[in-house]
């Protein structure tokens, strides 16, 4: 089992999100990504992570801070997480999701000013 301190996690989180960009410029195959965020953790902190384990982990606190919103939003299924309470500010931004750029605006602004002013089929 690997284990995970706050300054291992703190490094993991920094890492995915000043380099989001990149991440999503990858395609399907970030198998090197993760494994060069592993080399930065293992090279600080005198760790063995693998990439796997840096993706499995930063996808578990991706999940529990969902699993987070739910409970603050009163779902009963959800419940509370410590651990991840304390990275709770950071994960608010959703700072892992994909970047909007053009596109994604002109889209919204579209699809937007279509619910405002909706074509009528029938004349």
């Amino acid at each position: 089992m690997v284990e995970w301190t706050d300054a291992h996690i703190r490094t993991l989180i920094e890492e995915r999100r000043n380099r989001n960009i990149e991440y999503h410029n990858l395609g399907r195959n970030r198998n090197v990504f993760w494994h060069s965020i592993a080399n930065r953790i293992n090279r600080e902190h005198n760790t063995n992570f693998t990439g796997s384990h840096c993706k499995e982990k930063f996808s578990n606190l991706v999940r529990s801070y969902n699993a987070m919103c739910e409970y603050m939003s009163g779902s009963r299924e959800a419940r509370r997480n410590r651990m991840v309470a304390q990275y709770f500010d950071e994960f608010r931004t959703h700072f892992w999701e994909r970047p909007e750029d053009e596109f994604d605006r002109i889209c919204t602004l579209n699809t937007s000013n279509r619910r405002r002013n909706p074509v009528s089929i029938y004349y």
